[in-house]
């Protein structure tokens, strides 16, 4: 059985570029590099730490946060109680009946889980959330720290 054209190639190509030499960056690129970053200032304010914005803005994203977290427990609320729902809703033929079965299926679900478990768990997710951004924060500003 013959290799395939495609094969031949790659083993040609990965045999060319194992007998290339080794190239190093030179000395003068990580000094020109830092003096390229120094040269260009202080980083904007949304760039830098959250802790380091100005007020406002940081009570803005505060709010925002706390307006997501509160839309997101509402829709949690609404979803436990999608009898109420679907009766505001009415009857609109079969798009509501495979949507009733889709919500009841929900209702049915969200009343055998306890309200203080689906409460914790969202709460769980939000603080895992908030650590994975403090993380990243952390080990970017690590990265970039002067040595």
């Amino acid at each position: 059985m013959h290799p395939e054209p495609e094969d031949q190639l790659t083993s040609a190509l990965h045999h060319e570029l194992r007998q290339l030499p080794l190239h190093s960056a030179p000395a003068e690129l990580l000094p020109r590099v830092i003096a390229a970053l120094a040269a260009a200032g202080r980083p904007a304010w949304w760039e830098r730490s959250w802790f380091e914005w100005p007020r406002a803005a940081r009570r803005l994203s505060g709010l925002a946060a706390g307006l997501a977290v509160a839309t997101l427990g509402g829709i949690t609320l609404l979803v436990m109680n999608l009898d109420v729902l679907l009766r505001l809703a009415g009857s609109a033929a079969e798009a509501w009946g495979v949507a009733g079965t889709l919500g009841n299926a929900l209702m049915v679900m969200g009343r055998s889980v306890p309200a203080a478990a689906l409460i914790s768990g969202g709460v769980l997710l939000a603080a895992s959330y908030l650590c994975t951004i403090a993380l990243g924060t952390v080990f970017f500003r690590y990265t970039l720290q002067r040595r």
